[in-house]
């Protein structure tokens, strides 16, 4: 029956949000439990509406009052394949390493600025993370090596040999500020959060988010993520 397959997905995602907060079933209803855990986890925040709505639905078609609980509907084959997709992301939510793992070409201040520009004839990169030994430094994009060229060119002329990181990154006005680092364990819904920024906080949106092994940023670097990676959710998912 989809009833069965329908309870089956919805109390697996009671149980795990259940087990997240430690909080037993004599304790609080579904709805509270999603609210609780969309406070701690972006996944459940993404999804918190759709969560109550199947919690309702599953109100709907169970009978509590009597035991064993009596199925008295059945739900559409579409729902059903619906909170099965939710149950998976829910229970084990899509993490940024692996998705995002990729090469990082990093840089130090003191490397010649010949070096990310032949990067980006060559990889067509845009954008490069900087650092002072193990401190991050910021984000050397296109952009900052642009307009470094074009004050260059109005101060008298462009010494291509002798600049350095550092000179173009000067030209970054946010001083690395619209970068993030994240865990290897950070979910998807994670970085999409970080990207988007909660309402009614005034904060430039960020440019990239870095992946290391804990989140530290003098870890080695496991990947890049960028706006554009974050467009759309997980298949199947919105």
């Amino acid at each position: 029956m989809s009833a069965d397959r329908f309870i089956k997905a919805y109390n697996a995602i009671d149980d795990h949000l259940r087990d997240l907060l430690a909080i037993d079933r004599s304790r609080f209803g579904f709805a509270s439990v999603v609210d609780q855990a969309a406070k701690r986890f972006s996944v459940v925040r993404r999804y918190a509406d759709d969560l109550k709505e199947y919690g309702a639905l599953r109100n709907a078609i169970v009978h509590d009052k009597e035991y064993p609980a009596r199925i008295i509907a059945d739900p559409r084959p579409d729902v059903v394949e619906a909170i099965e997709r939710l149950a998976e992301v829910i229970i084990d939510p899509p993490r940024v390493y692996p998705l995002f793992r990729r090469e990082v070409r990093r840089l130090d201040v003191s490397d010649p600025l010949a070096k990310p520009l032949r990067w980006i004839r060559e990889y067509h990169y845009t954008q490069f993370p900087a650092f002072r030994g193990a401190r991050f430094a910021g984000l050397l994009t296109s952009r900052c090596i642009a307009q470094w060229l074009a004050d260059s060119l109005a101060n008298g002329g462009v010494d291509a040999k002798s600049a350095t990181v550092a000179d173009a990154l000067r030209h970054d006005q946010f001083g690395g500020r619209r970068v993030a680092f994240v865990s290897r364990n950070a979910t998807w819904y994670d970085a999409a959060e970080l990207f988007t920024p909660r309402k009614g906080k005034q904060q430039a949106a960020l440019e990239a988010i870095l992946i290391t092994e804990s989140g530290r940023e003098d870890e080695a670097l496991l990947g890049i993520i960028t706006p554009r990676d974050v467009l759309n959710p997980p298949e199947g998912l919105s």
